[in-house]
């Protein structure tokens, strides 16, 4: 066994770019290298392992890939490869944050709980193949720039990728719901807090709210959605507090004031601060570099 170099695309956001597709090769030759430094990955990320095995820390959480494996990594992620077979073969995809933030998120969002509890899935040969079929059409689009909707026809292509994806995690949900007779308490617990930050994000940050919603303490929601997602409730509310500022701030005319009051806070002052603790640069910068 042997770590590999994760490929640089994953230390960030993707710049101009819209998507990465690599391959991730221990054997060395064409592609990427995968390497045993943890690193903050703040795209949304699939790996397909093609062949061989190998070992990788998510936050705090390992996970194993053998072939017919998919793991996926969302925004926000710290990520570690400990160990890999020396035929390791991957294939990977990674989407923009500003993808994420611009696609129709509403039933993606829905599994982010079930891709945070369960991040690497068995698929069959057929799905791998539909996936990489789909990835490969996108790779061949992204480079016709002389295409003069290049751009838009990107962006479909990867939004039905993300589609399949949700899909199969949806199935593979649905079969272990069957085969353990249900959910457990805790996991439809999760699912409901999500429901509801979906629903009220943009106007209550307040993690007393949503305890109330669903009848217990703060405290006991803290346990269990740290237990069942590995994020914490506020995790939750910020990412999809940031979910909504940042497509706002890109795909809107709205001023950042006006976006303030539309997410419910006191003032834009309070909002700026919010949005660089989070983003690490002021509203008006993210926009700016968006456009740019």
């Amino acid at each position: 066994m042997k770590s590999l170099n994760l490929p640089h695309l994953s230390t960030d956001s993707l710049g101009n770019s819209l998507f990465e597709c690599v391959t991730l090769d221990a054997q060395g030759g064409r592609g990427s290298h995968i390497g045993d430094q943890p690193i903050l990955v703040k795209a949304g990320v699939v790996c397909l392992c093609l062949r061989g095995e190998g070992t990788f820390m998510l936050n705090d959480s390992e996970h194993h890939l053998e072939r017919g494996a998919m793991l996926t990594i969302l925004p926000n992620t710290i990520i570690r490869n400990t160990r890999s077979s020396e035929d390791f073969l991957g294939y990977i995809v990674a989407a923009n944050i500003k993808f994420m933030t611009t696609i129709k998120m509403s039933e993606i969002v829905k599994n982010y709980v079930n891709i945070s509890a369960i991040p690497v899935i068995h698929i069959t040969d057929q799905q791998l193949n539909n996936l990489i079929e789909i990835a490969e059409v996108l790779r061949s689009k992204g480079k016709d720039l002389d295409h003069p909707f290049s751009k838009e026809i990107s962006f479909h292509l990867l939004s039905v990728l993300c589609y399949e994806i949700s899909a199969l995690y949806s199935t593979h949900v649905a079969e272990e719901d069957s085969a353990s007779g249900g959910n457990s308490r805790q996991e439809n617990l999760c699912r409901d807090f999500l429901a509801l930050v979906e629903e009220f994000s943009t106007h209550h940050r307040d993690i007393g709210f949503y305890a109330d919603k669903l009848c217990i303490t703060p405290k006991y929601l803290s346990v269990v959605v740290k237990k069942v997602t590995g994020r914490s409730p506020v995790d939750w509310v910020d990412r999809s507090v940031m979910l909504y500022a940042r497509t706002m701030l890109t795909s809107s005319d709205m001023t950042v004031q006006q976006i303030a009051a539309e997410l419910n806070f006191p003032n834009p002052s309070f909002f700026g601060q919010y949005f660089k603790r989070h983003e690490g640069v002021t509203p008006k910068h993210f926009r700016d570099k968006s456009k740019a």
